[in-house]
């Protein structure tokens, strides 16, 4: 069994912040209703860093979302949900993403690419509880994910399941660099593997 992690409450606010973007005040309720978060009803977590709230929540929350939308319906939602977790978690508080005092502007787009994602796994390492790290290959990064929420994530059919931390790593890249790049996780705990492994091309899309 996986180990239930400590995470800030900061992290769980944003996913219930992007959540609501995503899918209006109502479609949250629902979404906290059918995870058994009811608690959170009009009472998400506050803006600070202390881990006071679990993998297993931010987990089940994902899941409800894939139940609520059936598992294809919900691809593109939970995308959607994690570039809206990357820009609140910009505004609200930058030290989840590691991204605060980044510097970037003149910098050539693929070594901003090196940058914001070294943050972003430094970030997660340190701050959100979540071991993470970048590895390079000659057309690609690969972002790693040693811990995951997806592990507390019951599904019926087990396979790559984070497409909100696949949205929330393309809206970081195109944050850091103007660009679209093709993400996509080729290796998921869920599914039995090891880690949770993202492939980023290094050429932007289009």
């Amino acid at each position: 069994m996986a180990e239930d992690r400590p995470m800030p409450n900061a992290a769980l606010r944003t996913l219930f912040l992007a959540i609501e973007e995503v899918m209006g005040k109502n479609g949250t309720n629902a979404i906290l209703n059918l995870s058994g978060l009811r608690e959170y009803i009009d009472n998400y977590p506050p803006n600070n860093l202390d881990q006071d709230v679990k993998f297993s929540e931010y987990g089940i929350a994902q899941q409800a979302i894939e139940d609520f939308y059936g598992k294809r319906g919900a691809r593109a939602i939970l995308q959607q949900i994690g570039r809206a977790t990357f820009r609140y978690g910009l505004n609200e508080q930058p030290a989840i993403l590691g991204v605060a005092g980044l510097a970037l502007r003149l910098l050539p787009a693929r070594t901003r690419m090196k940058l914001i994602l070294g943050r972003l796994a430094e970030a997660d390492t340190k701050t959100v509880n979540q071991p993470a790290h970048v590895e390079e290959e000659d057309d690609a990064f690969i972002f790693v994910v040693e811990a995951c929420p997806c592990a507390f994530r019951e599904r019926k059919e087990k396979g790559v399941c984070c497409f909100t931390t696949v949205g929330a790593l393309q809206e970081g890249l195109k944050w850091a660099t103007g660009n679209h790049y093709r993400v996509h996780e080729t290796t998921c705990i869920n599914a039995g593997d090891d880690a949770c492994r993202y492939h980023i091309e290094k050429e932007p899309e289009g």
